[in-house]
């Protein structure tokens, strides 16, 4: 079993896809697959770029089992904490408001501008 083979065995399992479900996304059989996990079959050029793709990797590590720099999953991690920490931080920002309080709880910097565009154009008339 050669590099590409184990690799393509190795990250299918990893990205939790079975060859039924890789072989849906690459538009062929799951025998197709089969044959390209136990080497009887290799894919063409356009076929290993969608199969990186579709897991998430490089060519390099998909083709010639080089980890990156950063491995993918620990830069995942790294943007779903990111994310999760903004979503956090505006949280309040979507929640719906339902009564005059909420508002002025959430908006209560607008009564003074308000008040000092009034009192300006009241200003004006005198």
């Amino acid at each position: 079993m050669n590099q590409f083979q184990q690799q393509l065995t190795k990250l299918r399992q990893a990205a939790g896809l079975s060859q039924e479900q890789l072989a849906d996304q690459l538009h062929v059989s799951r025998q197709a697959i089969s044959k390209r996990e136990n080497g009887s079959a290799l894919p063409n050029i356009e076929k290993i770029i969608q199969i990186a793709s579709i897991l998430h990797v490089s060519l390099d590590e998909l083709v010639l089992a080089k980890e990156p720099a950063v491995s993918q999953s620990k830069l995942d991690r790294l943007i779903d904490a990111h994310i999760q920490q903004n979503q956090q931080e505006n949280h309040w920002r979507y929640q719906e408001i339902n009564n005059g309080w909420e508002f002025l709880a959430r908006y209560w910097w607008i009564i003074p501008a308000l008040g000092g565009i009034i009192c300006g154009i009241v200003g004006t008339f005198r």
